[in-house]
């Protein structure tokens, strides 16, 4: 089950900085960052410095858009209306049962009035997958989080620019920066504009942070993501490869790892603790026989007086 992230309370925990408000990444011709750019050593940190892979920042999307995972999910499986209605393809009403009905006379029109009324409308529900996904739905959007209007960004060390030796060059600065240029170039062209326009630029906006939680995913998952491609495709001492789920209870930042692997992983210091430690005495007996029974080893009883 997906689980939205607040962030707000991401901003305050990882003590982000910003926002991000430029999407000029050098100042004119140079190659120096710009202060107030994604790549900017004012927010970040000075480039080359430990800053660089450990400071946030953010920017504001100055319109209000689902939030691309929930998105995804009401796209292809909750209420297919929902995204024709923000697209401008469709009007609709809300029917006595709380369902969106489409209706040229309706006035649910474009996302000002969807965000009005999305309190109001009720999902069909089915069988016990549909419920859960529609139960999640309704959980984020009591909980204000079902819309988003801002964007973390990610350290630079993540994303970091290939600067070529000769000014006169391009650089390369990657498909994810070229995204969030994009975000940051659309939040100021809607920043200033209301009505019918807002939510022409609220749904181009959707669509810009569709792709890049497309290009996250990719880069996340399958044999060609980050995790399996750099991490798991080479021999690491103390890893292990296991099927990957989520757990909502975890906190960001965090894994749970199964008992049995955990032996396996740290073998050599669990042995070197239960004969050399001078508290080994004190580690329960129950705990000695389930290392013992997972690592498959029998330790000479002596060696643990």
């Amino acid at each position: 089950m997906i689980k939205v992230i607040n962030i707000d309370k991401f901003k305050r925990e990882e003590k982000a900085e910003g926002p991000i408000i430029s999407p000029q990444i050098f100042i004119g011709k140079t190659h120096a960052f710009h202060p107030q750019g994604i790549m900017s050593e004012d927010v970040f940190g000075l480039d080359g410095s430990p800053d660089r892979s450990k400071t946030s920042s953010w920017v504001d999307l100055n319109c209000e858009i689902i939030h691309p995972a929930l998105y995804d999910i009401i796209s292809k499986r909750i209420e297919k209306k929902i995204p024709k209605i923000i697209s401008g393809d469709i009007i609709c009403s809300i029917a006595a049962d709380g369902r969106l009905t489409e209706d040229p006379d309706g006035d649910i029109d474009g996302f000002v009035k969807l965000i009005q009324n999305i309190d109001k409308i009720k999902f069909y529900e089915g069988d016990e997958t549909r419920n859960k996904l529609i139960k999640m739905l309704y959980n984020n959007i009591k909980n204000k989080i079902f819309f988003m209007s801002q964007l973390i960004i990610i350290p630079p060390a993540y994303r970091e620019i290939m600067i070529p030796e000769d000014i006169r060059e391009n650089p390369e600065i990657g498909e994810l920066n070229t995204l969030y240029r994009k975000i940051i170039i659309q939040s100021n062209q809607v920043k200033n504009v209301s009505g019918p326009l807002y939510d022409i630029l609220s749904y181009k906006m959707q669509l810009l942070i569709r792709d890049i939680y497309e290009f996250t995913r990719i880069k996340t998952s399958k044999k060609e993501g980050m995790i399996r491609k750099l991490m798991l495709g080479k021999r690491v001492d103390f890893s292990a490869r296991a099927v990957i789920t989520p757990n909502p209870t975890l906190k960001i930042g965090t894994v749970g790892l199964p008992f049995k692997i955990t032996c396996g992983i740290f073998e050599p210091h669990l042995i070197y603790g239960l004969i050399n430690s001078p508290y080994a005495k004190g580690i329960p007996e129950n705990f000695h026989k389930s290392v013992k029974e997972v690592l498959g080893k029998e330790l000479d009883p002596e060696m643990l007086l």
